[in-house]
């Protein structure tokens, strides 16, 4: 995201500098399973994931540097009839916004595009063949190097030590090498930005959750051209990577929290949820795991606009910030720069759990 937003600031003619505590892209996004999709629930949502599709197509022409982007499809698996009619509703919504590639599937039709699994308890399906998969180090560093051409300077190894104020305005930062004095400054810190608003006395509602991911030796049981497949009720997941299979699933007993070590025994019970959806999982080796955080919020949308004079943020993506960020930098630069954005961004506004006005993402994997 910060990368992205620095991109866009830097060709809007802004002098940008991005601060780093690690090394950029190693946190969160270097944890992510890389989804790009648009098959969500909200109309600002959709909106998105379908302008990011575009933008990821042409990453190339854009950055220089490709996306490695992927259009192997969303398959979403649903078992109840109450999640049948919620997707059929969001496939008439999506396919009135222009994405007219989603549909509506049987069990049988799902069970014939991938091998193996299990649908004598589904209710139906939906398939967006346009969505897919990208890479979050190509992505990252593609806009990093783009915004680098353009002027941005990155501090990578630069913990923040607080900001600069004066008269109730946010007017730049400090760090142990320096102070930076800038009329706008973002929190783009993903599953950190509490701890960061903190800072100034803000409380942000956003949790770290983690989220455990394996991959497999090479194994037979899936296709390269395999589509991104979601038991949504069990929040099963897995897709094709590299000549093995990526795979995971979330755990609503894990508290929140920045741990990120990989819980073994959790293994046990996703291969629990594979034998009755897609057993050939079980013939798979796994060779590595790894484990990282969503930045949930209450309503499961981003926080995005101004927090205060000279401070904006944007931030708490509940596990969509990977697939929002060519689309978002851009919309924010243009918010900060003067020009009025492509969408309404009501939705996420950082003060909405006060006035009450939320538009819940209900897509959450």
């Amino acid at each position: 995201m910060g990368c992205s937003l620095a991109y866009h600031l830097a060709r809007g003619g802004r002098k940008v500098v991005v601060i780093d505590r690690g090394k950029i892209g190693q946190g969160a996004t270097a944890a992510c399973a890389g989804g790009i999709r648009a098959q969500f629930s909200t109309e600002v949502n959709i909106r998105i994931g379908m302008e990011a599709k575009r933008v990821l197509a042409n990453f190339v022409g854009e950055t220089g540097q490709s996306a490695d982007f992927r259009q192997v499809g969303y398959l979403f698996l649903l078992t109840t009839d109450e999640e049948r009619q919620r997707f059929a509703d969001n496939v008439r919504l999506q396919r009135r916004l222009g994405l007219e590639d989603v549909v509506e599937l049987a069990p049988a039709e799902a069970r014939a595009m991938v091998p193996g699994l299990r649908t004598d308890d589904l209710s139906g399906a939906t398939f967006c063949p346009s969505d897919g998969l990208a890479g979050p180090n190509e992505v990252t560093y593609g806009y990093a190097n783009a915004a680098r051409r353009l002027g941005a300077v990155i501090l990578e190894d630069t913990p923040l030590d607080g900001f600069l104020t004066a008269g109730g305005s946010v007017r730049g930062i400090k760090t142990a090498a320096s102070e930076i004095a800038c009329a706008d400054t973002v929190i783009c810190a993903g599953p950190w930005s509490a701890p960061v608003g903190a800072m100034l006395g803000l409380t942000l509602p956003i949790e770290p959750s983690r989220r455990q991911v394996f991959v497999s030796e090479g194994f037979a049981g899936i296709g390269r051209r395999s589509p991104m497949t979601i038991d949504f009720h069990t929040s099963f997941y897995f897709h094709p990577e590299g000549e093995g299979v990526l795979f995971g699933m979330s755990d609503p007993a894990t508290p929140p929290g920045d741990d990120t070590s990989v819980d073994w025994s959790f293994l046990d019970r996703i291969t629990a949820v594979a034998e009755r959806r897609w057993p050939p999982l079980l013939d798979a080796r796994v060779k590595s795991a790894w484990a990282g955080l969503y930045e949930n919020t209450p309503d499961f949308q981003p926080l995005i606009g101004p927090l205060q004079p000279g401070l904006w943020i944007a931030a708490g993506f509940s596990g969509h910030g990977f697939m929002m960020a060519p689309v978002i930098g851009r919309w924010l630069a243009s918010w900060m720069t003067g020009t009025a954005p492509t969408a309404d961004l009501g939705a996420f506004a950082p003060d909405r759990f006060a006035t009450g006005t939320l538009q819940p993402e209900r897509n959450v994997v």
